[in-house]
């Protein structure tokens, strides 16, 4: 009996065993480690497109942060990522649109962000038009890529000469105008989050950024005109009442 329950022992080892060797390999060190991109866009899901507008920023450019993550292992050196811009699909030119900033995988990190600055003022073609740039990671000496291995941005600066409906004739606003509407937007940015954080959030989520979802009636001087005219407006109009025309002298009711 014990002869024979040694004997069943030892088969199930041997199928233990060659399970492990067929499910279970280990990781091959030498070979190449790859490297993949892992945006993920406002609702959380990876995404391989970003579309920015410049609208009323007065940022001279803006940064695109690219996670990009590794298949492998760590290694104990900096390891350059490789990425090229694929020409069909692609109508800017580094160094006057963009700049691509710590494209290195770190010593001993698994993931990194490479970024990729977009610059405004040096492509008059951005006023008028939507520029495109497609990155894709290749292969050098450490890397190669994996998975989802391209990234396309897209960015203009077409600049609304119209008002919007929300900036009114009759408001205590200064005269419409691009550069006005910047300098509202700059007041609005720097002062709304410091006088109150929770309707600021609460004014982006309903409007969107700059306000680009505002209508007249349900708009944010309809809606917020006394938070508005407290901490944003009267502090613009106290510092630029001799600069700018304005259409009214902003009162709190």
């Amino acid at each position: 009996m014990k002869i024979k329950n040694i004997i069943i022992l030892a088969v199930l080892a041997s199928i233990i065993y060659a399970c492990t060797e067929e499910d279970y390999k280990l990781y091959d060190t030498a070979q190449k480690d790859s490297v993949f991109f892992e945006y993920r866009n406002n609702s959380n899901v990876v995404d391989s497109t970003v579309l920015f507008v410049f609208n009323y920023d007065i940022a001279t450019e803006h940064v695109i942060e690219l996670p990009v993550t590794l298949m492998g292992m760590p290694a104990d050196h900096d390891r350059k990522i490789e990425l090229v811009p694929v020409k069909d699909a692609t109508d800017m030119s580094e160094g006057t649109n963009y700049v691509i900033e710590n494209a290195v995988l770190p010593a001993n990190e698994v993931q990194t962000i490479v970024k990729v600055r977009l610059l405004r003022n040096l492509d008059e073609r951005l006023l008028t038009d939507t520029l495109h740039l497609k990155l894709e990671i290749a292969e050098n000496e450490d890397l190669r890529p994996a998975g989802l291995r391209t990234f396309s941005i897209a960015y203009s600066d077409v600049r609304p000469k119209t008002r919007p409906a929300w900036w009114t004739t009759y408001s205590a606003l200064p005269v419409y105008s691009f550069e006005n509407a910047q300098l509202f937007f700059k007041y609005f940015y720097e002062l709304a989050p410091v006088a109150n954080r929770d309707v600021f959030d609460e004014m982006i989520a309903r409007y969107g950024d700059y306000f680009v979802k505002a209508t007249n009636m349900q708009g944010p001087l309809a809606m917020y005109d006394t938070f508005l005219y407290k901490y944003v407006i009267m502090k613009m109009y106290d510092d630029t009442k001799d600069q700018l025309e304005w259409q009214a002298v902003p009162t709190i009711n």
